[in-house]
């Protein structure tokens, strides 16, 4: 009896012994980004959110959001500031229905934004100024509407389109003219199932949320498969199968990417290497309500388009 209570006791303390050093030095202790501050708040006020689905960042520290509800963008300093705001409900120049995106050009000079109900991208001014805008109807469709969902523009200037229903990525040139489809449907390399999120990076190395596939897929340049990384599930390096938003730090050489039914942003290496995650579900600071995309100022702050709290959440180590 005695050696079966002992073998028992060292059973017992090993046990919790690895549950504590997990605790303190594992799975927990991955959340190396804090809450630093938040803005927006669900009202129709300059300033204030309504289900903001996209954000992005220019050079400057100019941070641009889609305010979804109210139909117009929302211009801030990194700071949550207001400067501007252009805008309103209709299917005209400058106008939007179901606005879902929102990306500055490499260059600084130019906005581009993507609606769904007007299926269309917008392009304008760093100060909202319209320019131009085009459709998808010469697009091959392959006999389904085209539904892209976010956009991305490499170093040269073409602009690149996820689309959600189609399961392909678009390429166009800045004016809108038409050049090629990528990817088709299905789970093999280089196919899709409702890809969302695509990003850049500095060689024009291609990172695409793959989204019912539970995967990241990495192309280069000339769309040709690199590698994948990610599977369905809630675990560090999972996805649950609505990872719409995605992002590249270059001065460190890591990919965010945010999951909207786990509720949390994840970083990885450029390889797919898990290093950490943060956020949880609900309304307090530093939680989130269906987050949708994600944005990192030039100092590595992380913005977070908390969208079903109606707010933007910035997040530093």
């Amino acid at each position: 009896m005695i050696n079966i209570f002992l073998i028992y006791g060292i059973f017992f303390i090993s046990f919790y012994s690895l549950l504590f050093f997990e605790t303190i030095f594992g799975e927990s202790n991955t959340a190396e980004y804090q809450f630093l501050t938040k803005f927006g708040g669900k009202e129709s006020n300059d300033g204030e959110l309504s289900t903001p689905h996209s954000i992005d960042i220019d050079k400057k520290g100019n941070v641009y959001v889609t305010d979804t509800g109210n139909d117009r963008i929302q211009k801030y300093d990194l700071d949550g500031k207001f400067i501007l705001q252009w805008g309103e409900e209709g299917s005209e120049d400058g106008q939007f229905d179901k606005l879902h995106d929102v990306y500055v050009d490499p260059s600084g000079q130019f906005i581009y934004t993507l609606e769904l109900a007007n299926h269309r991208v917008q392009k304008f001014t760093y100060d909202g100024k319209f320019i131009l805008k085009w459709g998808f109807e010469d697009t091959g469709g392959r006999g389904v509407e085209r539904t892209p969902h976010q956009l991305s523009i490499d170093s040269n200037g073409y602009v690149y389109l996820t689309d959600k229903n189609a399961h392909q990525i678009l390429k166009f040139d800045e004016n809108g003219k038409f050049i090629e489809s990528y990817g088709s449907k299905g789970s093999a390399a280089g196919e899709f199932l409702e890809p969302h999120g695509i990003v850049f990076d500095s060689n024009n190395t291609i990172y695409v949320t793959d989204m019912k596939n539970s995967r990241v897929q990495v192309f280069d340049k000339n769309f040709n498969f690199i590698r994948q990384w990610g599977s369905f599930g809630n675990g560090s390096g999972q996805f649950s199968g609505t990872s719409p938003g995605i992002d590249y730090y270059e001065k460190q050489d890591i990919v965010f990417v945010v999951d909207k039914t786990s509720t949390n942003v994840q970083v990885f290496d450029k390889d797919g290497k898990f290093i950490s995650k943060f956020g949880s579900k609900g309304k307090q600071d530093g939680q989130f309500n269906r987050p949708e995309d994600l944005a990192i100022d030039p100092e590595g702050k992380v913005f977070v388009a908390d969208t079903g709290n109606s707010r933007i959440q910035v997040f530093e180590k």
